[in-house]
């Protein structure tokens, strides 16, 4: 990311905090995008901080590449009037009603988490240490066979940030949202869809919960990740993915947090000869503790 493209990030943040000072009210109330304004109705101005310790793994689908640990998982929101940011997503609230919301956000390309450990969606996983990134070279299949190896060098893949508009939504228990983005930061100009859906499932000893969804990736996000110059050129691909929920509060500071996430990826990345696998498994159990609420 180039300084230029940074300059106008800040640039556009600074406007949104300050349309959000303009618009904040002392005693205001504000709901996460997505959120019914009731028990998910926060103070304007309030800011959330916990962190999570626990034990989890996120499987990694490139060849040669070890799977991620989890282990610390800090979670970090603010919501002011217009003004938002959760986690790496910063936002602003253009239209806000009572079962519909409607967003400018900005969410940065997730498939860098797979190349670099260090990536801070990969959150605090131990160390800077690139995998199978950073100009080293790797050895990768060129035919399905896997008797057949070639040595490819790596091309960094650089942070690179989505912007667009977010659709959330509340439908009796059921919550959804539709995010259509584009590549903001110059790296390959590539669109996302992403659409899902939130389930409650009971609160047979906690809370329990489940999300489906699915994630259109265009050809030039996927090319930029999972291509290979003279020897693999990648189209678009639609990931589908499923997720099961549980959080049991054990006092106002501390509550019990577990999730499992898998998500199959599309033949087109699949397909690459620098993946293994077909399906991402993302898994976790631990303790968060509420610094600030």
């Amino acid at each position: 990311m180039g300084w230029r493209a940074i300059g106008h990030i800040a640039a556009v943040l600074g406007l949104l905090c300050c349309m959000d000072v303009a618009f904040a009210e002392d005693d205001g109330c504000a709901a996460a995008p997505g959120a019914a304004r009731s028990d998910d109705c926060v103070a304007v101005g309030g800011w959330n901080l916990s962190v999570a310790l626990g034990a989890g793994i996120r499987t990694n689908p490139v060849v040669h590449s070890k799977d991620i640990p989890l282990v610390v998982v800090p979670q970090f929101s603010y919501y002011g009037k217009r003004f938002f940011i959760d986690n790496l997503d910063p936002g602003v609230t253009l239209f806000e009603g009572d079962e519909n919301t409607l967003s400018l956000i900005a969410s940065p390309g997730y498939d860098r988490v797979f190349f670099y450990r260090s990536d801070l969606q990969n959150f605090f996983l131990g160390g800077a240490t690139s995998v199978a990134g950073g100009g080293q070279t790797a050895l990768v299949p060129v035919a399905r066979t896997g008797e057949t190896f070639r040595q490819i060098p790596e091309s960094p893949r650089k942070i690179t940030y989505l912007a667009g508009p977010e659709w959330t939504f509340k439908y009796a228990a059921v919550s959804g949202q539709l995010d259509y983005l584009h590549e903001i930061t110059g790296r390959n100009h590539g669109d996302e869809i992403r659409g899902a859906l939130g389930i409650p499932l009971g609160r047979l000893g906690g809370t329990w919960t489940a999300n489906v969804g699915v994630t259109w990736k265009s050809a030039g996000i996927v090319n930029y990740y999972y291509g290979v110059p003279d020897l693999y050129n990648a189209g678009s691909v639609l990931n589908p993915f499923a997720k099961i929920g549980y959080s049991r509060s054990l006092s106002s500071k501390w509550k019990l947090e577990a999730f499992v996430h898998c998500e199959r990826l599309g033949n087109a990345i699949a397909d690459s000869p620098i993946i293994r696998a077909h399906y991402v498994t993302t898994a976790f159990v631990g303790a968060t503790y509420v610094i600030h609420k």
